[in-house]
């Protein structure tokens, strides 16, 4: 049951990680990479604010699940 534990907490922090870095990368594409077209597919600033809400999202979740190992 130990393990299970440290591997929990390990996910959340690799989500904390990939979720910061996420919405750093969104924040970028707002600010910086604004009316450019990204491989056909939209906007950059689109995908900033997909970038963001979803890093966000994921530092949310990441955070929650520390906390939920490490009151366990």
């Amino acid at each position: 049951m130990k393990k299970f534990a440290v591997s929990l907490g390990v996910i959340g922090l690799v989500m904390n990680l990939l979720g910061g870095l996420s919405a750093l990368f969104g924040v970028y594409l707002i600010a910086f990479k604004a009316g450019v077209e990204m491989f056909g597919w939209g906007n950059a600033k689109t995908f900033g604010y997909l970038f963001l809400c979803v890093g966000l999202c994921f530092v949310a979740g990441g955070v929650l699940l520390a906390s939920y190992v490490r009151n366990r």
